[in-house]
């Protein structure tokens, strides 16, 4: 589904302004204004982390494609709560929070990114799928195929994720408004 021109993007935009930043854990339903919003998150570097079908809508809404991927049956097992490796790239920024280079992950998907002209792939499956895709250029901006938010509490790697995420809010935060700031923890 493309965005679609009838949902106001002022009001969008007006309730981005409010946040630090914006996690994007995707959904059909969320199709319609999700690459818009990653667009908008993109271009004013908003830190955004997209999850699972929010890591496909940041790649849609930065001109990027995604695909179905050919054994659906393997990587999608929501029972389990680890199903796969990732191979992560020493030199990405997903490394330096989690400070890994293999990491497990969980799986519920059926597909994953094609082309993402400006984002790098930095985390692949044994398959050869992204599994994890981020900006280089942009504060915080990574999209990741699985679930850290079923997994945070009992593996670090997903905490990591997640207190990076608050780290560069609160400090954008503190950039922008020159305030002090209450620090919100996990």
């Amino acid at each position: 589904m493309k965005y679609n021109n009838h949902i106001d993007k002022e009001n969008i935009i007006a309730q981005i302004k409010l946040c630090d930043g914006i996690i994007l854990q995707g959904g059909s339903a969320n199709e319609a204004y999700e690459a818009f919003i990653a667009k908008y998150c993109y271009d004013n570097d908003i830190p955004c982390l997209g999850i699972c079908a929010g890591q496909n809508n940041i790649v849609r809404g930065l001109g990027g494609t995604t695909y179905r991927i050919s054994n659906p049956e393997k990587h999608n097992q929501p029972s389990k709560d680890y199903v796969y490796s990732v191979y992560i790239d020493t030199s990405s920024k997903f490394y330096n929070m989690v400070n890994a280079r293999e990491i497990m992950v969980n799986s519920r998907h059926k597909r994953t990114i094609g082309e993402c002209p400006l984002l790098d792939k930095v985390g692949f499956c044994e398959d050869g799928y992204a599994d994890i895709v981020e900006s280089k250029d942009k504060t915080f901006y990574i999209g990741v195929r699985f679930h850290p938010e079923s997994l945070y509490k009992t593996d670090k790697n997903m905490n990591n994720i997640f207190k990076s995420f608050v780290d560069i809010c609160n400090k954008k935060r503190a950039f922008l408004q020159d305030i002090p700031i209450k620090k919100l923890t996990l």
